[in-house]
């Protein structure tokens, strides 16, 4: 009985903090608002993808690379329901290939690649910017919990694979940049216990999602250290607090999904910051953690060397069958 309320009240605990932590966040955007501004920059025959940009934020991120004139490849769920977004939204001249992309699949990611690899040898910039956020437990194909497959454990699959090209593609004085999507509320994850990552009980909604971003912003700063003498640069991105579907499974958009449209920014408005890292020349050879076209202070637990070498080590044992 005790166990069981302790699991309530951590619960009610961790959503009220969200909240706080929430309201914060807005102030800041409308605090910062007259930074996040994004100013398209010429990158005909660069070549990016990105995960989810078939609609929400990661839509407005590939408009907003399209007007730099990149090729843009699309990873998505429903690959006719991104052609219609894409054709509804975008140019109909725009550079932009499509595939199948389910990040709950480790198969589907390998898949992916292989149709990326298959047609091109030069990437410039990979965007992980696909999400789930407070969903129900759930273990995905390959055995491990839903927040951290789809928003870390598949983006870092990813990321290995296309790893090799992204550095041959990267330039001295132009390099190739991996983009992570992650957020402000990684700042209220509790440490990572390596041993219990897909322990069902006790599972928060809140928790899991904290964790799987603080993982996200952990690992770019592990890439940073790992591929400083390559052509290569890894950012993270808080992209402030957005009226996208991530919100769909939160109890305010459950309670009352008006008042979103009024807190929050746009999806266009949470693509600046993202866009900004991926193509800006301010931020040519940089790494770190970036919202509203700024630098961020992260979790300090974040920066301890030993537990980002861990999640890397658990991370690419977690990985290795797969690619082999």
């Amino acid at each position: 009985m005790f166990q069981l309320l302790l699991y309530y009240f951590k619960i009610i605990q961790y959503q009220v903090f969200y909240y706080f932590m929430g309201v914060f966040a807005v102030f800041d955007d409308l605090q910062n608002r007259s930074f996040n501004k994004f100013d398209i920059v010429n990158k005909r025959g660069k070549v990016a993808v990105v995960t989810g940009g078939a609609r929400g934020i990661g839509l407005e991120v590939v408009r907003k690379l399209i007007e730099c004139e990149m090729h843009v490849i699309i990873g998505c769920r429903d690959v006719k329901a991104g052609q219609r977004a894409i054709q509804q939204h975008i140019s109909t001249d725009a550079s932009i290939e499509i595939y199948a992309l389910d990040l709950k699949s480790f198969t589907s990611v390998k898949h992916f690649t292989q149709q990326i690899l298959t047609k091109h040898d030069q990437i410039h910039l990979l965007i992980n910017n696909a999400g789930v956020m407070a969903v129900p437990f759930e273990k995905c194909e390959d055995g491990f919990e839903a927040h951290w497959t789809v928003n870390y454990l598949s983006h870092f699959l990813l990321t290995e694979l296309l790893l090799p090209v992204l550095k041959m593609s990267g330039l001295e004085d132009e390099k190739a940049r991996i983009v992570n999507v992650s957020s402000c509320a990684h700042e209220l994850s509790p440490i990572i216990n390596f041993e219990m990552i897909n322990n069902s009980q006790g599972y928060i909604r809140n928790a899991a999602y904290a964790k799987s971003k603080l993982a996200q912003i952990m690992l770019t700063k592990y890439y940073n250290k790992k591929l400083s003498n390559t052509n290569v640069r890894v950012l993270a991105v808080h992209p402030g607090v957005v009226n996208t579907e991530l919100f769909k499974d939160t109890f305010l958009k459950m309670t009352a999904p008006w008042i979103l449209r009024f807190i929050c920014k746009t999806p266009e408005e949470g693509a600046r910051s993202i866009a900004y890292a991926s193509v800006s020349p301010r931020l040519e050879g940089c790494g770190g953690y970036y919202g509203n076209c700024q630098p961020l202070k992260n979790l300090p637990y974040a920066d301890d060397e030993e537990t980002q070498k861990k999640l890397y080590d658990t991370s690419m044992a977690m990985m290795e069958l797969l690619m082999t």
